[in-house]
């Protein structure tokens, strides 16, 4: 049956307090939107050949695999957890192409011991038909409890890769440390610290409030590659939808050339200084070869 439905799966998990801190955010790297209702995880990955995938691009017919690190909020006693996942694959018209209600259905009656309830492994994989001529689609998961009413969605924005395209991914991933604590991810490079602060200062644009994201000690590269770099940012409403913005990030890069040690401060656009309410700001940059990435989620 799973063959068919090109959904296969290997689980398992243990109870943990650590998970994410936000009841929802944007994850690093692939842009899934995360929506904590009742159940938090640790992390969420997406792996491809055993690698972490670096953006949301996956060719068709190719397998990937969504990692849940660490779940909390499922009901039962101290031995099992009855946990489910919802899959959907949802056209760029918001069609939805392929359903699967629970794709653990098989442990639907005796549930999962929660002794090894440590991470889940959600195989999938791109089939034509569920995109067909879009370039586009969106993955929806909804992990809910069978025996209370939590639930945690993840919406997984895909960009249909290329035939051949090299996917950019890695093993060397490391996790960023912020001030305040916010999500950061990086690949190859490693980074001592992000201060996060908001800057109402900056005269370029007056009227705006600037996300200011001091990231000291960037180790692994050089202040010729991270000017030479792409930077993206993206910033989210409460519901984690994209407010387009046009205007510029600014920045300014120094640090120890002799020990290749690199200071980068960006400034981000994100609301206008009159509007008093939080939106999510997404920081990215990739080097040139673009096997080193920098990506952190803050909310100010």
């Amino acid at each position: 049956m799973f063959n068919r439905i090109a959904v296969l799966i290997s689980l398992t998990f243990l109870l943990q307090h650590e998970c994410l801190s936000q009841d929802r955010t944007i994850i690093p790297f692939t842009g899934i939107r995360y929506f904590s209702e009742g159940i938090s995880a640790k992390s969420v990955e997406v792996r491809v050949d055993g690698s972490t995938l670096l953006n949301n691009r996956i060719p068709l017919n190719k397998e990937f695999e969504i990692r849940l690190q660490s779940a909390t909020g499922f009901t039962g006693d101290r031995s099992t957890v009855f946990a489910a996942v919802e899959v959907s694959f949802v056209s760029m018209k918001g069609d939805v192409a392929f359903k699967l209600p629970n794709a653990f259905q098989d442990k639907a009656a005796i549930g999962f011991p929660a002794a090894a309830f440590k991470e889940s492994v959600l195989k999938l994989v791109l089939k034509p038909e569920y995109v067909k001529t879009d370039p586009v689609c969106t993955v929806k998961l909804r992990y809910y409890d069978l025996k209370g009413k939590n639930q945690l969605r993840l919406e997984f924005p895909i960009s249909i890769a290329r035939p051949g395209e090299v996917l950019q991914t890695s093993k060397l991933v490391n996790d960023v440390k912020t001030t305040p604590p916010f999500m950061g991810k990086s690949a190859v490079v490693k980074i001592k610290n992000v201060n996060v602060t908001v800057d109402t200062s900056i005269r370029v644009n007056p009227k705006m409030a600037y996300a200011s994201l001091d990231i000291t000690g960037i180790e692994g590269s050089s202040i010729s590659e991270i000017l030479s770099g792409k930077e993206s940012y993206w910033v989210y409403d409460d519901n984690l939808n994209e407010i387009k913005m046009t205007d510029k990030q600014l920045k300014q890069v120094g640090g120890a050339m002799e020990e290749n040690i690199v200071n980068y401060l960006s400034k981000i656009p994100y609301r206008l200084k009159t509007v008093n309410k939080s939106y999510t700001v997404r920081f990215r940059w990739e080097g040139p070869d673009k096997r080193k990435v920098i990506d952190i989620v803050v909310t100010k």
